[in-house]
């Protein structure tokens, strides 16, 4: 995969040589929200950039015991939102990023599976928890095909 994504930059990056500086910006801002909307999507579906389910969600239970959340329940409600993602394009590249500091929080710790603070017990010790890795931003081979068509969409308009 790391090959094929090299080739298809080298490639896109002779095209883009061809073009004007607003034009890069203009071809990297549509690959920008097309990369956007396609990982927005998988995040909706729990479903990784390499193709894979997303490690389930675990169950939650009160102080007493009692089921409150089963696992398996769909993640990432507020994450799927194409609002919460901005697109950076300039005439070099494109970046997709959190639109703020709570979002990029939430989409790290489960992006890097990092150990956080989820809660204090009324001792004040805290509890913490680690997050399993569940990759929500990634290069899919969808996304490979998306960055071809955008290239040709460049070199013939009228297609």
């Amino acid at each position: 995969m790391a090959e094929d994504l090299q080739k298809l930059d080298e490639w896109f990056g002779r095209i883009l040589r061809g073009l004007s500086p607003s034009e890069r910006i203009a071809a990297a801002r549509k690959l920008g929200m097309g990369l956007r909307k396609s990982n927005t999507a998988r995040i909706a579906k729990n479903v990784e950039p390499e193709g894979d389910p997303m490690a389930r969600r675990k169950a939650r239970y009160d102080r007493l015991g009692k089921l409150r959340q089963k696992a398996g329940a769909l993640m990432f409600r507020g994450l799927r939102k194409g609002e919460h993602w901005k697109v950076d394009a300039t005439a070099d590249g494109v970046e997709i990023r959190p639109a703020n500091g709570l979002i990029d929080r939430i989409a790290s710790n489960n992006q890097f599976g990092e150990v956080v603070t989820v809660g204090r017990l009324r001792n004040r010790r805290r509890i913490r928890a680690k997050y399993p890795e569940r990759h929500l931003l990634g290069f899919a081979p969808d996304d490979e095909r998306l960055a071809i068509d955008i290239a040709a969409d460049m070199l013939d308009p009228d297609r």
